[in-house]
């Protein structure tokens, strides 16, 4: 599979940085049991802090996934120079798109950049304890668990 990363325009930043709040928003709600307005109030205040002006904070890059020219997915990672790290954001392959191995293509592709043209040394990522297909997917790819926090509904 062949699949090649293409740079949002100053306006799908802004319309995913919108899109991000309102989703980040419903995964704080749900994983750490808060009520959505103050999800909502922490999910804004981080995305528009790594956001400033809709536009991505320096050493960020954001991606449309592309198959030739059809989307299938969206990419937000930053280069951390000083460890020559690469740390995902987020990474969304589009419903229709999962399970034919474009994320897989997508880590794929990102190591290559990482360390090729960006002289990276690790990946990391955070990832929900409610998403155990993604994290199956990050073990096979050869991540490995750096922490783990627990939370537990009074």
């Amino acid at each position: 599979m062949t699949i090649h990363f293409a740079r949002m325009t100053g306006q799908e930043i802004a319309n995913y940085v919108t899109w991000l709040i309102d989703d980040y928003a419903k995964d704080v709600a749900h994983n750490y049991q808060l009520p959505m307005v103050l999800a909502q109030e922490e999910s804004t205040q981080l995305i528009r802090n790594l956001f400033p002006d809709n536009q991505p904070g320096e050493g960020q890059t954001i991606v449309h996934v592309m198959n030739g020219d059809t989307r299938v997915g969206i990419l937000w990672y930053a280069f951390q120079a000083e460890s020559k790290r690469i740390f995902i954001y987020h990474i969304l392959i589009e419903e229709t798109y999962r399970g034919q191995g474009y994320a897989t293509a997508v880590f794929e592709k990102l190591e290559r950049v990482a360390s090729e043209e960006l002289g990276a040394t690790s990946i990391g990522l955070s990832v929900f304890g409610t998403n155990p297909d993604a994290q199956r997917l990050y073990k096979r790819l050869g991540f490995q668990e750096a922490s783990i926090a627990m939370n537990k509904q009074l």
